[in-house]
């Protein structure tokens, strides 16, 4: 695995994707391929700078597992697991059949980082969610916006929502706030929403809408991922709870979001969409479980998606489903 703490890995990173939008004569995506990769190594710096957060090997040099090409910078957030991440995403819009395969990739070189002692759990989530958040701002503002009905750029809008509120809500996890407070504290506040929503003055009415299906009812599916978070964060303990969360917040969206971006036919969209939503579960659970517990519990939420489980003819809402299931079945198996 030394290969991957290699000086020329970023460059490739960086450099496959472009090459392929060049041979295409793809103007587009070479502009977004060089915004966005840009954005990720300014806003890494400027993060790592402000943060000034030491790597795990400068606490503890035992745990150093390279011998050449250490970095002697600061640790928070990585940008192996940035680029790496932006890698995934640009290769699956540019290939989307390969999907598991980059976001494959993409676990390898997160977990490598983790083993070599180079970074912390929380780099690797970190990197990760400012990629994953560069990438789609840059699709969605750049070349598909128009290309949508106005139910899929909600629920696109809501999917990307979702996945940041449950990072956020595992970001706040790690702290020393009382979770269970702040967990109380969201459902009150979302439930209180709800219920006055045709009181709410019209402007936030709007902002609401903005990130909800046309048709849906307001915010029940952020109450729901709020309720079934809550739950698992009292059932398991704090790391199966948090990577049950995260099966939720990046399995679900991940999903919809390679479907609804790269235009997949329903039966592919449905096979290649899971497997590219599982590589990023497992992936973004690692820091948090061994490779056979993530990699279970990355599969269950598959099965869920694929499946789609209904009860007399009704789907079975997965903002509940996939953390109770997937951290139960993961607490169960004690890999």
């Amino acid at each position: 695995m030394i290969w991957l703490n290699s000086p020329f890995l970023l460059i490739l990173l960086i450099s496959f994707p472009f090459l392929l939008a060049l041979q295409r004569n793809n103007r587009r995506l070479i502009n977004l391929l060089t915004a966005g990769n840009a954005l990720i190594l300014f806003l890494v710096q400027l993060i790592k700078q402000i943060t000034a957060i030491p790597r795990p090997y400068q606490i503890e040099p035992n745990i150093l597992g390279v011998k050449t090409n250490i970095p002697n910078d600061y640790s928070f957030p990585s940008l192996h697991a940035g680029l790496a991440t932006f890698f995934a995403w640009a290769m699956s819009y540019i290939s989307p059949k390969l999907s598991w395969l980059w976001f494959g990739i993409l676990a390898i070189i997160a977990y490598s980082r983790i083993r070599f002692g180079l970074h912390y759990p929380r780099d690797i989530i970190a990197g990760f969610g400012l990629a994953t958040l560069i990438f789609w701002s840059l699709i969605f503002l750049t070349q598909h916006r128009q290309q949508f009905s106005a139910f899929t750029q909600a629920n696109v809008r809501r999917k990307i929502f979702h996945l940041f509120y449950g990072l956020s809500l595992v970001a706040l996890m790690t702290t020393q706030i009382p979770m269970q407070w702040v967990f109380i504290f969201f459902l009150i506040i979302i439930y209180s929403i709800i219920i006055l929503f045709p009181i709410l003055p019209h402007k936030l009415q709007i902002l609401i809408n903005y990130f909800e299906r046309p048709g849906k009812r307001q915010l029940w599916g952020v109450f729901f991922f709020t309720l079934s978070a809550f739950t698992a964060y009292l059932l398991f303990p704090f790391h199966i709870a948090s990577a049950a969360i995260l099966y939720l917040a990046v399995g679900d969206s991940v999903n919809a979001l390679v479907g609804a971006f790269f235009h997949l036919p329903p039966q592919q969209k449905r096979l290649e969409a899971t497997l590219a939503a599982t590589g990023a579960s497992f992936l973004i659970t690692l820091p948090y479980l061994s490779p056979q517990a993530a990699l279970l519990g990355s599969l269950i939420t598959a099965l869920f998606e694929f499946s789609e489980p209904k009860i007399k003819g009704h789907k079975i809402n997965d903002n509940v489903l996939i953390p109770i299931a997937s951290g139960l079945v993961v607490f169960l198996a004690r890999i």
